[in-house]
């Protein structure tokens, strides 16, 4: 479980300085992150967290659409392709 924690507490931080950033792919990290948090709070039985890990998904997705993730990796994708 440390082992987990220490992932948490890493793509926590490691999001806030992405998210400092505005860089547009913040939103995505914060999705990756969440993975770890959901698995924390199911393996080590704390399932209050999930109402925080399912608000940090919801802030995702309102963040996604204000800095326009989706549009801008649609383009990175599609200039990959040319």
């Amino acid at each position: 479980m440390l082992i987990l924690e220490i992932l948490c507490a890493a793509t926590a931080v490691i999001s806030i300085y992405i998210y400092g950033n505005q860089s547009w792919y913040a939103p995505l990290f914060g999705f990756f992150s969440q993975i770890f948090w959901v698995a924390w709070a199911i393996l080590d039985n704390h399932y209050a967290m999930l109402f925080l890990s399912g608000a940090m998904i919801l802030t995702h997705i309102r963040n996604s659409k204000q800095m326009k993730t989706i549009q801008r990796l649609k383009q990175k994708l599609y200039l990959k392709k040319l």
